[in-house]
Order: C-alpha cells, then structure tokens, then sequence
C-alpha cells in the first residue's frame, strides 16, 4: 500500500512542469540479475542460428571444390537472421510473461532503490524489452516496431510511424492512424528528485486516433491527448495534462493554440512563410511564388 508521505506528494505530480527536470530515458537499473538475464536472452537468440550456419557448413565442406548449396546462401543467411529475430521475440516475450506472474506491473510513485519490489521489476522488464526493441529497431522494414510495440502490451497498429522518435516501452495506448515526429519523446515513466530522494513516476499514457505529435516534442507521463490533436513542434506536456480533441496545442507547458479545423481552414484560403531571424509570417503567393508585405 502506498505511505502517506507518497500520497502527499502524488498531490503536487500534476502541477510538476516536466521541462523543469533534465530529460533521461534511464528509469531502469542494470542490477545483477537484468545483466545476467540480459546475457543469457542473447545467448539463447544467437544459439539456433548458429546451429543452422554449422550445419551449413558441413555441407558446404562436403565437396572438394563447392557445394551446389553456396549458389542459394543468401537463403540461408535470411534463414539464419529471421529465426534469431523470431527467437528473441519469443525468448523475451516469454521472459515477460514469467515477470508479470512474479510481480503485477502497476502506476504510481516507487523509490529507485533496488529494495522496492515494483522498482525492481520495473528494472527488470524494461531490460528484456530493451534488448526486443534494440534488435527488431535494426529490422529493415518499419512496421516491425508496430509488431514489437504490440507484442510488448502496447496498443499500436501498423498504419502508425513511431520509428522518428523515442517511446517508452510499457504503458502507452497509441490511438490508430497517428504519427510520432522526428525527435519526439513519448514518456509513461521519468524520475523526479524529492527531498534529495529518486523516485520513479509511473503513470499510462493515452494517444488518441490521428494524433501528430510534432518534432522533439515531450509528452509526459499520465498524458491523455484526444482524437485528432496535434501537439507543436518542441511543445512539452505536463505531468497528467489533458489535451482536449481537434486542438493545436504549443509551447512549454504545451497550452491550446487554436482548433485544428480552423488551421484548415486559413491553409486553404492564404499561405504564410515565417522569416526566422524575426518571426514574423509574411503572405505567399505558392502560385507565383512572390511574397508580400502585410498592407
């Protein structure tokens, strides 16, 4: 059961401004046991493959010269990348279902110290999906962080883009049709110092459909945006903000703009250019691609 003195300070988490705390992804500890855990998943994903090139091998010395079989190798070398692919998906998933039996993953506020049991498999289970996400990322083909995403317990489909930002790897809900920007950060999970004490801030993160999350964006944990919301580029949630649907939302803590719909609208009657030295925005005319000075 949580303390009082967590309950107290689960009080003040909403009104915490995430760009005041140095931005990190290492929420997790690399005990001994993750380490060791670490190394024997690799092992046992680089184990089959590796059966599979000596036996390979020993029919490719067969032959004095060559074997008919080095005409088809790349077959092979396909075989051997896909089953340790498949292997590690299966080795780690399975890794993460024995964990969920042990210990029930759950939100709140935990202190980062080894001795606290939901910090401790916190640990623990981001280490397996790490070493997921660290080999399927290097997969050619980009849905492949969709299936991971899904096959880690978050809810992603595969018209979404992720692979432009940075996610974290256990509660999220990504809505359909969305898009992570280049850069954009996605935190369910941060580390906040309280009374020169770490503590580990859990808490899920609910993207709506057709959300566009703009570049190098941060979305903090306990963040609900609605359907069809755009957060700016650089914006920054606080933590447990909710972003209305259909909105534009900008700045650091992000804050309502103006409505999606009415963007559309000005888009499609005037275009602007932006002059970077002074911000100012200035009329284009795209189609004979002259700007003009207001009035």
């Amino acid at each position: 059961m949580e303390s009082e003195s967590n309950k107290d300070i689960s009080k003040i988490l909403g009104k915490i401004d995430i760009s005041q705390y140095p931005i990190t992804t290492n929420t997790f500890s690399w005990t001994f046991f993750a380490t060791i855990l670490y190394f024997i998943l690799n092992i046992l994903s680089f184990l089959v493959p590796s059966v599979m090139i000596l036996t390979f091998f020993t029919f490719a010395m067969d032959s004095f010269i060559f074997h008919w079989r080095i005409f088809i190798v790349f077959i092979d070398v396909l075989a051997w990348w896909g089953s340790y692919l498949l292997i590690s998906l299966l080795l780690g998933k399975l890794s993460l279902v024995i964990l969920k039996m042990i210990h029930k993953p759950r939100e709140g506020l935990f202190e980062a110290t080894s001795g606290n049991k939901d910090y401790y498999y916190y640990s623990l289970r981001i280490v397996v999906k790490k070493f997921i996400f660290w080999i399927w990322n290097n997969f050619c083909f980009p849905w492949a962080s969709n299936l991971v995403f899904k096959s880690c317990d978050i809810r992603a489909d595969f018209k979404s883009t992720f692979f432009d930002g940075w996610c974290d790897v256990e509660f999220i809900d990504f809505g359909n049709n969305m898009m992570v920007g280049q850069g954009a950060i996605v935190f369910s999970s941060i580390i906040i110092k309280i009374d020169s004490k770490d503590y580990l801030l859990i808490k899920k993160v609910i993207i709506g459909d057709h959300v566009v999350l703009g570049g190098h964006s941060i979305v903090a944990p306990g963040t609900i945006i609605g359907k069809g919301t755009t957060l700016g580029v650089w914006a920054v949630t606080h933590i447990g903000q909710v972003l209305e649907p259909n909105y534009i939302y900008i700045g650091k803590p992000a804050q309502k703009y103006q409505p999606v719909q009415k963007f559309r609208e000005e888009s499609k009657t005037s275009s602007y250019r932006r002059i970077v030295d002074t911000g100012e925005r200035i009329p284009f005319d795209i189609y004979r691609g002259r700007m003009e000075k207001n009035g």
